[in-house]
């Protein structure tokens, strides 16, 4: 295993590394696949290395960003703003480092967090809408009936007629559609029966007829 020569330190002061190839070779120096070196240890392929201490740059300095924008459009909100470690250049142009190169720097004692206070928010007022009642009781409870509720426009509590008349629910509805059961006649003294069979008028079901509906009035009637 034979190193090539170790590159030149990566930093030019203050620690740095430098690194180095470590090839398979046999006494010829020729090339040979890794494996045919694996009984010696690899030699390491970096170390570290420090060239004297970094002379002090005195160009660093804590710089407060600009304001951000306010956080809100409108009424009371909060701008903020941050601290950054960064060197002016003899072009005046701002370079930025992470915070550690500042380190050793006092930082401003600066309020990094102000309350801003926009334009006044507009005041949308609430819609008018149309607010119903809960449905009454049905006229009748069968043969078909009505009910009947309350529909007021209403706008922050208040009757209000703004509201769009085509939107407006409707304050009728049918209920108890169902046909009612029909009467019983038990009572009705010209309800009889004037045959002796009218017993197997229901049994066949012709009470609908007219004739046997009513000539056995008091079989067709009576429940089964």
């Amino acid at each position: 295993m034979a190193p090539f020569l170790l590159l030149k330190c990566s930093k030019t002061c203050g620690r740095g590394v430098r690194r180095r190839d470590v090839l398979c070779k046999n006494s010829a120096a020729e090339m040979l696949p890794e494996s045919l070196c694996s009984g010696s240890p690899k030699p390491e392929t970096q170390e570290g290395c420090v060239l004297g201490r970094c002379p002090k740059n005195t160009r660093l300095q804590w710089i407060s960003t600009s304001w951000s924008e306010c956080s809100v459009t409108c009424g009371l909100g909060v701008r903020k703003r941050e601290l950054k470690c960064s060197e002016k250049t003899l072009q005046g142009k701002l370079i930025t480092f992470p915070e550690r190169r500042c380190r050793n720097l006092k930082k401003p004692n600066l309020e990094l967090e102000e309350t801003c206070n926009q334009r006044a928010c507009p005041v949308y007022s609430m819609a008018a809408g149309w607010y119903s009642s809960q449905w009454q009781q049905c006229t009748v409870t069968c043969g078909g009936g009505v009910q009947t509720r309350s529909v007021q426009c209403m706008q922050q509590g208040r009757p209000s007629s703004s509201c769009l008349l085509h939107q407006k629910p409707p304050v009728l509805r049918a209920c108890n559609t169902n046909f009612c059961p029909a009467p019983e006649k038990r009572d009705d003294p010209s309800c009889l029966d004037f045959f002796s069979w009218c017993h197997l008028v229901p049994q066949h079901g012709v009470c609908n007829h007219k004739f046997y509906g009513k000539q056995c009035c008091r079989s067709c009637t009576r429940k089964s």
